[in-house]
Parts: C-alpha cells; structure tokens; sequence
C-alpha cells in the first residue's frame, strides 16, 4: 500500500497493531511529507485504530483511512483529495467501499467517533454510516477506484475465530438499531476480552 501512493501526503500513520514484528519499517515514499509509525502493545480492533489516527491529527480538514491490504491506481489518491471535504464521508468504489475513505472533522465532530465496543472487526462501519445520515451528513459511494485483497485478514487464519466475533458483534449492531441507539457506543472490558483475537 505504502510503495503504491503516487500522490501528496502530509501525514502517513501507520497503527501497527500489535507489533508482532517490531524491527518493521514503513517503506520509503516520496510521497509522504512525514510518517508516524505507532506500534501498539496488542490490537486496538479497526474502530479503536481509526480512532486513535483521527485523534492523532485532530486539526486535520479529513482523514483518509486505508486498510493495509489496498493498492493505489491511476489517480485515486488525487480523486479524493479533490472530493474529500469536512463536512463529508467518502468511499471508494472498491469492494467494499470501506476499504478506503475519507471522513471529515465535522462529521467526527457530530456523529462522534467509531464504535470500539464492535471489536475486533465487522460493523463499525455499518454503525458509522447509519449514525451520518441520522445526522443528515451526505455519504458518497464513490466510483474512485482501488484494489483490494478484500479479507486477506481472514485468509491469515482468523476465519474460524472470526466466525464467532462476527456473530458477537452482529448482535451487539442489531441491538443498537432496535434501542434506535446513534452514540459511538462505550468501549468495554468485557467485550474486548470475549472477542480478542490476541
């Protein structure tokens, strides 16, 4: 991903979760004006990560938040700086969309942040998403393209844990709908231990 960006970036954060392999470095881009490597003791979950680079950067216009397993093509890059904006949630034409987008800092700023009571994976973006148009915040489904190993997590071998986080986190999200709950919800010891995939 990091060897992919062929376009003007301020700041690069890197949330290394888990830090398995601690003599990693980030590759060198051009590209990046600066890069921020945060290597976490365990895994934050993808809510906690995206959170901690918003708070990261809090006087940024928007985040640009991409999975690892995502390669930028063509103008991508270039297409959402031109559409990104604060008062929007972007995402790409990738599958899913979520495998790359951009959030601004009034949407944080009203919807709040993203759930890390769904961990480690699997519907804080659904929550997201449904919290923005509450609170009438325009969601573009972008045609911007990207590639994607879409799951390449799971084909690490998580697929069986997964099963039953995913199932955990599902019923958690439903609940939520029915309570007509739109907080960012409350991180919990609880379920961070029950779905740890550590």
């Amino acid at each position: 991903m990091i060897a992919s960006i062929n376009y003007p970036v301020k700041d690069l954060v890197i949330i290394d979760n888990g830090a398995r392999n601690h003599d990693w470095t980030p590759t060198w881009n051009n590209w990046v004006h600066k890069t921020h490597h945060i290597k976490l003791p365990s895994n934050f979950g993808v809510a906690g990560s995206w959170n901690l680079g918003i708070k990261s950067l809090p006087f940024s216009d928007y985040w640009l938040v991409a999975n690892f397993d995502i390669e930028f093509a063509g103008e991508s890059l270039k297409m959402f700086s031109e559409k990104s904006s604060p008062d929007k949630l972007l995402l790409s034409g990738g599958a899913p969309g979520w495998c790359l987008f951009s959030v601004g800092w009034k949407v944080v700023e009203s919807v709040g942040l993203f759930d890390e009571a769904l961990h480690p994976a699997y519907f804080e973006d659904n929550d997201f998403e449904r919290r923005c148009l509450q609170k009438g915040f325009e969601v573009e489904h972008s045609f911007i393209p990207i590639a994607h190993d879409n799951s390449s997590t799971l084909k690490a071998g998580f697929q069986e844990i997964n099963n039953r986080t995913f199932a955990d986190n599902a019923d958690y999200y439903q609940q939520k709908i029915k309570d007509e709950d739109f907080s960012e919800g409350n991180w919990s010891i609880r379920r961070r231990k029950r779905n740890s995939w550590d």
